[in-house]
């Protein structure tokens, strides 16, 4: 069996009372660098993407296998739960970090030690234990698993983000640099949006993958990282769900069944690898050369 853990890091937007007041901005402020920073309609997407149900086939129903979703459900102004935001190539599992500069280039007041590790220890750590559990009970239930981490970007840069280019792709297709992203895995998924008429492409504008650090070791772990241009299932300037976001949740649960097609397939070869089939006998059975009734038996 393989299984998705579908890791979604910024999609919450709640931000306690003691964070506001440490931030220095006012309401209409911390509601603009909620928008350029969080994304609770990707976390709706995914959410439905993810539903288990039942599909009707020609062979009858089938039923969907279970994806665990994971969502960090404070604002990236509380803690960066995985450092992409603070600029970290790969996820860390070391706690999180503090966005100490909003999008605006003004410099956030810095946390006193134990009130940095006090916010670290209620928001980030609990949901980075989270992923790590849900990845850890599907390991030893299924023989491979991966973890998508989920994120977006706006279809024009931000004025904060340091790659300004435009046009941007519909898809950023992310890898890790640690064999945790399999080449093949990564071209099956460029090629599977492809199908769906959007345009795919690697590691632009967002790099980075997370991998839990205690489980980067195992072979059965894989890691890839999809984020989505949000014209596709967002009104930019009002940030609401636009009425056709339906199309992108039928791909998403159309791409999430290919891919664990996929995975199935790898988990066949993985097992062919390991146990060859077993040679043809050499040894000819007495009479095999003359079968009866032919020309000198």
């Amino acid at each position: 069996m393989a299984s998705l853990v579908l890791n979604v890091p910024y999609g919450g937007v709640f931000v306690p009372p003691l964070v506001e007041r440490r931030l220095g901005l006012s309401l209409e402020e911390i509601g603009w660098e909620n928008f350029r920073l969080a994304d609770p309609c990707l976390l709706q997407v995914i959410g439905a993407a993810a539903e288990k149900g039942v599909v009707k086939g020609f062979l009858g129903e089938k039923s969907l296998p279970e994806r665990r979703l994971v969502a960090y459900k404070y604002s990236p102004l509380v803690a960066d739960p995985l450092g992409f935001l603070s600029g970290a190539l790969n996820g860390t599992e070391e706690g999180g970090r503090f966005i100490n500069r909003g999008s605006t280039g003004k410099d956030f007041p810095p946390w006193p030690p134990e009130a940095e590790a006090g916010i670290l220890k209620k928001s980030a750590l609990p949901y980075l234990e989270e992923l790590k559990k849900a990845s850890l009970e599907l390991l030893d239930r299924d023989t491979l698993v991966l973890i998508l981490t989920l994120r977006s970007y706006s279809s024009r840069p931000w004025d904060y983000e340091s790659d300004r280019r435009y046009p941007r792709p519909q898809v950023c297709v992310g890898s890790a640099g640690d064999g945790k992203s399999p080449a093949g895995l990564l071209s099956f998924i460029g090629r599977a949006f492809r199908t769906f008429n959007i345009w795919p492409e690697p590691d632009w504008p967002h790099r980075g993958v997370h991998v839990p650090e205690s489980l980067g070791e195992s072979p059965r772990l894989f890691a890839a990282a999809l984020s989505f241009r949000r014209d596709l299932y967002m009104d930019e300037s009002t940030g609401r769900l636009i009425k056709g976001y339906g199309s992108l949740v039928r791909v998403l649960r159309t791409i999430f069944s290919l891919l664990e097609e996929e995975l199935e397939t790898v988990l066949k070869i993985r097992y062919r690898r390991k146990h060859p089939p077993k040679p043809p006998s050499m040894i000819v059975k007495a009479g095999s050369a003359n079968p009866r009734g032919a020309p000198g038996a």
